[in-house]
């Protein structure tokens, strides 16, 4: 079983800050939701390859792992393109 904590919280911080407070607190697992950085609510590209070169490494540096993405796409409604 995998204990993970959900950075939903602390999106804010800015992706090294995250994980490393994450770290600091003695998680192992991140439950990756949604911020703005990595990935923004219907916006595409979802994330530069700076950002995610940033977030491996950090990941990688703080020795944490992802337990899992939540992802959430927006659904058209009646009438709206479907693009």
């Amino acid at each position: 079983m995998k204990i993970a904590f959900n950075v939903d919280v602390i999106k804010d911080l800015g992706i090294t800050k995250m994980v490393r407070q994450v770290a600091g607190c003695g998680y192992q697992y991140i439950k990756q939701s949604s911020p703005p950085q990595i990935n923004p609510f219907y916006k595409h590209p979802k994330a530069w390859r700076e950002v995610m070169g940033e977030y491996k490494n950090t990941l990688k540096a703080t020795g944490m792992e992802i337990s899992s993405f939540i992802v959430a796409y927006r659904c058209s409604g009646p009438g709206e393109d479907r693009r």
